[in-house]
Parts: C-alpha cells; sequence; structure tokens
C-alpha cells in the first residue's frame, strides 16, 4: 500500500507505545572486603519506525531490469539491444496492487517494533591481601525483536519446500499467464519457469521485508577478574572469560523457517584471557632502592620499567557452505554434516592442508537443503595468542626534567595467527588455511620529554 493514499493514514507503522524500559540494581556488603552487586536493565535500540515513505524502485522511481536468462543458460536480451521494449514510464500510486510487478520489491511492514535487550548480572568483589583485589559474576543478555535478517535474507516470495519434490521440472518453461500484462523484466516474456508460478506471488520475482523483527541473541559469561595495585613498582591485572553467544544469523536458507539457524553466532569465542602488566624497576633516583644515587650512574642502572599485554583467545566458530542447487531462490546453502567432530589434534602448522575432518561434510543432492547448522560451535578457526611488549627507560638530566626513551614491540614474539580455512565444501582447497589473520612482529621507538 502507499502511505496516505485513498484515504489511508499518513503514519506508515502501527503505534509502538509501550517500550517500557526498568532497570534496577543492588550491592550488598558481605563484610569490610566482600561486596555482591547484581543489576537487570531492559534496553531498546533505535526505532526502526522513522518516516520513510515509499521504499525502493515503486510508483514514484522507476527500475528497468535487464534479462540476461530466462533459465540461466540461454540468452535473452542481448547487450547490443538490453532493453527491446523499452523504458517504464512513472506511474505514481495509480497502478496500487499491481506496482512494481515483474520484478523484486521490498518494504517495511507496518507491525515493525523496536528491538530491545534484557541485561543482568550477579558478581562479587573481594579485596585480597598484599593490596589486591578479585571479581567473580555472570553477565547475560537476551535480544528480542531484532532484526533477523538483512536485505534479501529473508524472502517472503520464496519457493516453498514443498515444492523441492518435484525437483528438474521447476525448471521446465510455461505458458506465462503474466504475459501482455507485465510488460518488463523477466516475466514479461511468453513462457517463465513452472518454479516462479510456484511462489506465493508469482507476479514479483522476490518480496523482501526491510528490519522484519524476530531475531535473537543469547549471550552467557562467566567473568573473572584479579589485579594487583601498585606495589614495589609492579602493577598486574588480569580477565577470563568463559562465554556462549547465540543469534538467529542474518542469512538464512529458508526464509519460512528462519529460527532453524540459531546456534552459536559467528562471533561466539568461547575463552579469552587477558593480562597486563607494569613492573618499574624500584632502582634508580626517586626509587625505593639508589633514590640519592648519582645521576650518571642513574643513567646506567636506574629509571627502566618493562610493560606488557598478552592476549590468549580462542578462534571463531565457522560455516560451511555448499554450492546453491536447492532451487529456492535463497541466498545460501549450508553443506550436509554427520554430526560427527570435526575437529582434528596437533599443531596447527602440520594441519594447514587439511585443518579439520573435510570427510563430516558434503554437498546437498540437488533440490535439496544441507543439514549443517548455520555455525558450527565444535568447528574453530584458529587461537590468537600474542604479547605487545615495551621497555622504558627515564634518564633525569637536570633538577624535575626527565627524558624518557621507549622501545615497543607489537606481537612481540611474533606468533602467527592463521586465517581461518576454506569453508566451501567444493572447493579444491576446502578445508585449507592459506592466510594470516594477524601482523607479523612491528617495532617502533619514541622518546619523551618531561619537564
Amino acid at each position: 500500500m502507499f502511505v496516505g493514499v485513498n484515504g489511508r493514514s499518513r503514519h506508515q507503522f502501527n503505534y509502538d507505545a509501550n517500550n517500557v524500559a526498568p532497570r534496577f540494581g543492588l550491592a550488598y556488603s558481605v563484610d569490610s572486603k566482600t561486596v555482591i552487586h547484581g543489576a537487570f536493565g531492559i534496553v531498546y535500540g533505535p526505532s526502526p519506525q522513522a518516516a520513510a515513505g515509499t521504499v525502493g524502485p515503486f510508483g514514484f522511481r522507476v527500475q528497468n531490469t535487464w534479462v540476461s536468462s530466462l533459465d540461466g543458460i540461454t540468452p535473452y536480451d542481448t547487450l547490443d539491444n538490453p532493453f527491446p521494449g523499452g523504458f517504464q514510464p512513472v506511474p505514481g500510486a495509480a497502478q496500487g496492487l499491481a506496482t512494481g510487478v515483474g520484478g523484486q520489491i521490498e518494504g517495511f511492514l507496518r507491525t515493525t517494533v523496536s528491538p530491545y535487550v534484557e541485561q543482568y548480572s550477579v558478581n562479587i568483589e573481594r579485596e585480597l591481601p598484599g593490596d589486591s583485589h578479585i571479581h567473580v559474576g555472570y553477565a547475560g543478555n537476551h535480544g528480542l525483536k531484532l532484526q533477523q535478517s538483512r536485505e534479501g535474507g529473508i524472502d517472503f516470495d520464496q519457493l516453498p519446500t514443498s515444492a523441492l519434490s518435484l525437483g528438474s521440472k521447476l525448471n521446465d518453461l510455461v505458458a506465462n499467464p503474466f504475459y501482455g500484462v507485465i510488460t518488463s523484466g523477466t516475466l514479461a516474456a511468453a513462457k517463465v519457469s513452472r518454479g516462479q508460478l510456484l511462489k506465493p506471488y508469482p507476479q514479483f520475482t522476490s518480496v523482501l521485508p526491510l528490519f522484519l523483527p524476530g531475531g535473537q541473541t543469547k549471550y552467557d559469561a562467566l567473568q573473572v577478574k584479579y589485579d594487583k595495585r601498585f606495589g614495589m613498582g609492579l602493577q598486574v591485572n588480569a580477565s577470563y572469560v568463559f562465554s556462549k553467544t547465540y543469534d538467529t544469523n542474518s542469512t538464512h536458507q529458508d526464509s519460512y523457517n528462519p529460527s532453524e539457524d540459531y546456534a552459536v553466532a559467528s562471533q561466539h569465542t568461547p575463552h579469552r584471557i587477558v593480562a597486563g602488566y607494569i613492573y618499574q624497576l624500584p632502582v634508580g633516583r626517586g626509587r625505593a632502592f639508589g633514590g640519592q644515587m648519582s645521576r650518571s650512574l642513574d643513567a646506567v642502572v636506574g629509571g627502566w620499567q618493562v610493560n606488557g599485554i598478552t592476549t590468549l583467545q580462542s578462534g571463531n566458530p565457522l560455516q560451511v557452505t555448499a554450492s546453491n542447487v536447492s532451487g529456492l531462490g535463497n541466498p545460501i546453502e549450508y553443506a550436509n554434516y554427520d554430526g560427527t567432530n570435526p575437529t582434528l589434534s596437533g599443531d596447527i602448522h602440520n594441519r594447514l592442508t587439511r585443518s579439520f575432518n573435510t570427510a563430516a561434510f558434503s554437498q546437498p543432492a540437488a533440490y535439496t537443503l544441507g543439514t549443517a547448522p548455520a555455525y558450527i560451535s565444535r568447528l574453530l578457526s584458529p587461537r590468537l595468542i600474542t604479547t605487545d611488549f615495551s621497555i622504558f627507560k627515564e634518564f633525569h638530566p637536570y633538577r624535575e626534567m626527565a627524558v624518557q626513551l621507549r622501545g615497543e614491540a607489537f606481537n612481540a614474539f611474533n606468533h602467527v595467527q592463521f586465517g581461518s580455512p576454506n569453508t566451501s565444501v567444493n572447493s579444491t582447497s576446502f578445508g585449507q588455511i592459506t592466510s594470516q589473520a594477524n601482523s607479523p612482529r612491528q617495532l617502533q621507538f619514541g622518546a619523551k620529554l618531561l619537564f
């Protein structure tokens, strides 16, 4: 429908006026060194109900589509005469429900609502001897009514999966009931594929909803953090997160069943450890030992400081895809998966040509869908291990003036993080790793004057 036409409301959406966002928090001091915190809140994302008028080339814009082939094989309109029927005029709203027939349409649903996330956490903090402290907690969130597809991820005009039993007959060219009515695009020809006529809206090539709500995410994490404040020049902080992240994915094998793609998210990272450390050697002018030493001696043995950040992190889940032979016109097809554990043991350097068990996956038969999940929780990309390291040296040439020389190394131990393997089941390099995901060691030097 066109907003504001033929007496319709000028409002594009039904009101979404119940976005209540409560937040609660509590803190309880068990004793002088132990505190328990807890919180819950609902947070809404940006509303997709901003006025957008008529979206796409419908009515007030015209899209002239070049038809290269009707069956995907035989050329139809040629480059020397790409639009033999001429160009379409701009119809405005006069065509009503016939607006855009013969091509792809897209638009908003009147029932589009605001997405929101439920956030919750419980943690315990405890002060420890040695001027240190530990934090142990649980954090989670649950996203609801999220946009569950990018444009093209869900098609309301997808061929029903029940039609796949017809097999290759879906590609047969049959008489086109729209011939002479639709004057441009693939549906303007005298014949059209049988599969096109079995779609819910055969007068269109696809029907794409924008900002379609219904997507979900789920995140649960154990979080542990330890920090040691400066004492004798040493400061340490370290954190560990064990988490699980799920979502409904954004591209689907079957537009009528997107919940089937609820699986571990592409950014799921089961384990992550980050440790940071600073050590000012307690030797030199103004420090615990040799605080009154001469400037010449301090220039050699005093004013040293070392710093570092070390990160150890699991890889992310992989998606194993296949050649799209389903015949549904869907944007993606997963491989068939036998359900066994596809991971292989051993040094990754020795598995670059076969990083996982490729025999667990296969190409689906024509006019069927793959059985693998959207992302496979047991099949991860190579892990990350890296350390950034620096060393500082301070000189005190005059009174309170200080000169600091700095040497810094990123990926100091030159540890390679390999890229993700090829996950296309029909590729000649399926399962192979051919890239590096991080940068090799990088060094930089600097000087700072403090006065």
